[in-house]
């Protein structure tokens, strides 16, 4: 994974399932390929983005930790 310099989802601070929540609702505007980044500090998103992707096939790459939160990269599968 290459470093991010922009955040398209910020979930920080929303406590589950927002955060999942808001990854569904930008995932289904993207075109099959395409990838998005989303922050979060709530340690439950993890799993739920990984239990979720793997169900709609779906890459998830991450956590990157930073001090205050982490950002997960997911690509849209068909």
């Amino acid at each position: 994974m290459t470093e991010l310099s922009e955040v398209d989802i910020d979930a920080t601070g929303l406590l589950c399932p927002q955060p999942l929540l808001k990854l569904k609702q930008a995932m289904s505007k993207l075109a099959v390929g395409q990838q998005l980044c989303i922050a979060v500090t709530d340690k439950h998103a993890e799993l739920d983005f990984q239990v979720w992707c793997e169900r709609f096939g779906h890459r998830l790459a991450g956590p990157i930790e930073q001090s205050d939160r982490q950002l997960f990269v997911v690509k849209k599968g068909g």
